[in-house]
C-alpha cells in the first residue's frame, strides 16, 4: 500500500467519480483505475461500489478512509513539523482550545503574525478529552485544556485558575445571597455540565442533599443557554457564564474551595519543539 493509493482512493470517494478524481489529481482516468484496482487485489477486498449513481465506498472502504485521513494527516503533520525544526520561525502551528479559553490567550499573541509574516495560527475547537487525542495522534500541536483531565505523556503548563458559579435565571433569583453555599443548591434545579458530574455528586453526598437534576449537558456553554431558558440554575466555570451570559439572569460564585478548576496549555513530551511551538508558550510568560 502506497501513500499516492490511499490519496487516489480518498480523493475518489470524496468526488463520488474516478472521472472527477482522475481531474482533480492532473492524471488519466485508465491509470486512477488500475491503482484503485491494485490496491484492492492487495488488500483482497473490494473498497468501492461502481454504480449509475456514483461511487460509494463499501463497508471495507469506509474502514480504509478513516485510517487514509489520519495517515494523511500525520505525514503533512511530520512534513511541517521536520521542515521548520530549524531556527527560522515560520510555518504552521495548530492549536487545539476548548471553546472557554479565549480569555486566556495572551494579548501579545498578534505579535506572532505580525513580527514573523511565515506564521500561520490554526485553530481547532474540541472538548478536553477530544483536543488530548487529537494530540496523541500529532493531528495538532499543543492544546489549551481544561481541569480535571487524565493523561500521560505531556508537558502541562498552568494559566489560569477559576472558580465555580452558578448562573440563575430570575426566576430562581429570589432570597439567594451574593454567594451560594452547597446547602442552598438542594432546593434549586441544577443543570450539569457532564463533565463535573462526579466532582458535584460527591460533594452532594458528603453534604448530605440530593438537589434536583434538571438537565447533563456536554458543553458549559450549552448550560447557560440551557438556563436562560429558565431551564434551572447552571454550575459552570466563571469564565463561561461571563463570556456567554443572557438577559434575565445573574452571576453567583458558589462558596466552595473544592469547586476550583484550571485552564492549562499542554503538549507531547516526545515530540521536538519546533522554534514557532517554543515562541508560542513563551507568550504566555511574557
Amino acid at each position: 500500500m502506497e501513500f499516492r493509493q490511499l490519496v487516489y482512493f480518498r480523493t475518489i470517494v470524496q468526488t463520488g467519480s474516478f472521472t472527477e478524481a482522475a481531474i482533480q489529481l492532473h492524471m488519466a482516468q485508465p491509470p486512477l483505475s488500475r491503482q484503485i484496482a491494485n490496491l484492492e487485489a492487495e488488500l483482497g477486498v473490494q473498497l468501492l461500489n461502481r454504480g449509475a449513481k456514483g461511487v460509494t465506498p463499501t463497508d471495507a472502504g469506509n474502514l480504509l478512509l478513516s485510517y487514509a485521513d489520519q495517515l494523511i494527516q500525520l505525514r503533512d503533520q511530520a512534513d511541517h513539523q521536520v521542515r521548520f525544526l530549524g531556527t527560522a520561525v515560520s510555518g504552521k502551528l495548530q492549536l487545539g482550545m476548548i471553546s472557554s479559553a479565549v480569555g486566556v490567550l495572551p494579548n501579545s499573541l498578534a505579535e506572532l503574525t505580525q513580527h514573523y509574516p511565515d506564521v500561520q495560527l490554526l485553530v481547532r475547537e474540541g472538548h478536553t478529552y477530544q483536543l488530548i487525542d487529537w494530540l496523541e495522534k500529532h493531528q495538532i500541536d499543543a492544546a489549551i485544556v481544561r481541569t480535571p483531565f487524565s493523561v500521560t505523556g505531556m508537558t502541562e503548563q498552568a494559566l489560569m485558575e477559576e472558580r465555580m458559579v452558578a448562573v440563575v435565571p430570575n426566576t430562581y433569583d429570589k432570597g439567594l445571597s451574593a454567594n451560594i453555599a452547597i446547602a442552598d443548591l438542594n432546593d434549586l434545579p441544577l443543570i450539569i455540565y457532564r463533565r463535573f458530574r462526579n466532582i458535584f455528586n460527591q460533594t452532594f453526598f458528603e453534604a448530605h442533599i440530593t438537589p434536583f437534576i434538571a438537565s447533563y449537558c456536554d458543553d458549559a456553554r450549552t448550560a447557560v443557554q440551557l438556563a436562560n431558558t429558565k431551564l434551572g440554575i447552571a454550575l459552570v466555570p466563571e469564565s463561561v457564564a461571563v463570556a456567554y451570559l443572557g438577559m434575565g439572569m445573574t452571576v453567583h460564585p458558589v462558596n466552595y474551595a473544592g469547586w476550583r478548576t484550571q485552564v492549562k496549555l499542554i503538549w507531547p513530551k516526545t515530540s521536538a519543539k519546533s522554534p514557532l511551538l517554543k515562541l508560542f508558550i513563551q507568550l504566555f510568560h511574557d
